[in-house]
């Protein structure tokens, strides 16, 4: 085991040694009992592990915009010095859950090496949480709205005519409370365009820890960009990923989870995930992962909870000889009703409409067929066993789908280019029904279990590309990688051949897929303005916020410097 010693702890080693030297060997077991007592676990470079946490987080939602901040600030200080936390590493919350726009504050540059702590100039709410950090002797990351001061008429980048710039910010403390990064959101999602900037180039912010970790970091809708996601793994080589985020989960292939998991087994990567808790908004579901070894621990909500998920988390270099934590796995046992999510809103993800797809039997047992969307073509061997019928219940329809092309895009958000291959569950026989889960009021039963389900598909080989499974059940969780299915890939030279098999019998699946991001180079304008064509998103381009242009601002500054020098010659 491995301490951290504070001042205190110092001092009395000085004492013990003192003892030691003068023969005083009564007292010195008592006073090494009390220096040890007070010590905390801290991991080092050379150990195959270091301790994780991630917070599922309910932000204020009724108030004055301060005291939304106080009690924010009181409730992640309080799990910043839970009982809980004392052996962490680092901890993470999620976005959007401190401060807001009437409480936007400064960041220090990571250069200048600020503990705010220790300096009085910075909001109160960043102070109090660097005195936190340090208090714990914890890596913090907490998300943030962040001001900084420009100027408008300057031959310098982007600036807001307010004279500040916004950014929706990761703020990352050390041990000591001392701002070491920072991370400037790349990409917005929705009215984010109305309010905050971008950085005209996405950062790629990384820092290393004292354990021997670098991790990079990102934040919610930047995980389906190539830039700077994709960059800080498959060009910069980090292989640890912290990913605060306020996720609205979209079926069937985005919830939250499932896409964590899916990104972080794809990339073979650790991701410590940490998402706002706002289920009837479609904002709930953290986890950390350890790359393609699955969920070391996650979960999703269907009422408001915060929660602290924990777990020692193997370093990259470990990761092929770490063994997970021993999981009994339930027989299994084929049942008409089982546990469902029916209370946490969800989004549809309307690019289904644009696959081709085709509806299986109410009954079917069998399937072993290909699909093909254009030139892309899917196989699928399915096999299904009867449970049993029961009138008094409904029952999920399932299509096949297969995709590849550039018409659909993120959440209606930004353009995509996507390439699928799935089964997918539908609450009725027409194809709009299909991202749909039956309400409350609705008795579901599982008529039929699958008992075999294999997909295969070529995917095209291409640096900018991201192949993951996409996997989903009634409780809005995905299946556990190695124990509930298998992945394979065998390459050629211009494709590579993916297959998705379920290992485990399945009763109640919502998606099973095969989901890959090919990254859309289109640059969308984001100017919510359709008769205005725009380079620029609506918030760096002042001339689209509003008519006080750069010239404006060279004519005004203009004209009162010609009247401030008449004034003095007068």
């Amino acid at each position: 085991m491995h301490y951290k010693f504070s001042l205190k702890d110092e001092m009395m080693l000085t004492v013990i040694m003192a003892l030691k030297a003068e023969g005083v060997k009564v007292l010195l077991g008592f006073v090494l009992i009390l220096c040890i007592g007070n010590s905390e676990e801290v991991s080092l470079p050379s150990d195959p592990t270091y301790n994780a946490g991630v917070v599922e987080f309910v932000p204020a939602k009724v108030g004055l915009p301060k005291d939304l901040v106080i009690d924010n600030l009181k409730r992640i200080k309080a799990i910043i010095e839970s009982e809980a936390t004392k052996d962490l590493d680092i901890l993470v919350f999620p976005e959007y859950i401190l401060n807001n726009m009437d409480m936007k504050t400064y960041i220090p540059d990571p250069k200048d090496g600020i503990v705010p702590c220790e300096v009085t100039n910075y909001d109160w709410f960043l102070t109090e949480l660097s005195c936190a950090a340090r208090s714990r002797q914890l890596y913090l990351v907490v998300n943030m709205l962040e001001k900084e001061f420009c100027l408008p008429f300057a031959n310098q980048r982007k600036c807001h005519p307010s004279g500040y710039n916004t950014f929706n910010t990761n703020v990352v403390l050390d041990r000591q409370g001392r701002v070491i990064s920072r991370y400037r959101k790349s990409h917005l999602f929705r009215y984010e365009w109305y309010s905050t900037d971008i950085l005209e180039t996405p950062q790629l912010a990384t820092f290393t820890t004292d354990f021997g970790v670098t991790f990079g970091h990102f934040i919610c809708f930047d995980m389906l960009y190539y830039e700077p996601a994709e960059q800080l793994v498959k060009e910069k080589n980090v292989t640890d990923i912290i990913y605060p985020t306020h996720w609205f989960s979209e079926l069937p292939f985005l919830t939250a989870v499932q896409n964590q998991e899916g990104w972080a087994f794809a990339n073979d990567v650790n991701l410590l995930a940490a998402d706002a808790s706002y289920p009837s908004q479609q904002n709930t579901g953290s986890g950390i992962y350890a790359g393609r070894l699955g969920r070391l621990s996650a979960a999703i909500f269907q009422e408001p909870t915060t929660k602290l998920l924990i777990a020692k988390v193997p370093k990259s270099e470990y990761r092929s000889s770490y063994q997970m934590p021993t999981a009994i796995e339930p027989v299994f046992m084929p049942q008409l009703v089982t546990p469902r999510f029916t209370k946490l809103d969800l989004q549809r993800d309307y690019n289904v409409d644009v696959f081709t797809t085709k509806l299986l039997e109410e009954n079917f047992t069998t399937v072993n067929e290909m699909l093909c969307h254009r030139s892309f073509c899917c196989d699928f061997q399915i096999e299904r066993q009867k449970i049993g019928d029961s009138p008094s219940h409904q029952a999920y329809r399932f299509r096949l789908a297969a995709y590849s092309g550039t018409e659909t895009t993120f959440q209606r958000v930004s353009s995509s280019n996507q390439s699928l291959c799935a089964v997918i569950a539908c609450t009725g026989s027409d194809l709009y029904t299909c991202g749909y889960i039956f309400p409350e009021s609705v008795a579901v039963g599982n008529k039929y279990y699958f008992s075999k389900l294999q997909i295969s598909g070529d995917f095209i080989k291409a640096k900018r590309s991201l192949i993951m499974p996409s996997t989903l059940n009634a409780n809005i969780m995905p299946l556990k990688p190695n124990v509930d299915f298998t992945w394979q890939e065998v390459e050629s030279s211009k494709t590579q051949r993916i297959t998705l098999n379920l290992s485990r019998p399945q009763m109640d699946l919502l998606t099973f897929a095969i989901w890959s991001n090919y990254y859309s180079t289109v640059d969308n304008t984001h100017n919510l303005d359709p008769i205005v064509n725009l380079k620029q998103p609506i918030a760096l381009t002042s001339s689209a916020v509003t008519p006080f242009s750069f010239k404006s601002f060279q004519i005004i500054f203009s004209i009162i410097l010609i009247v401030s020098l008449k004034t003095q010659f007068n």
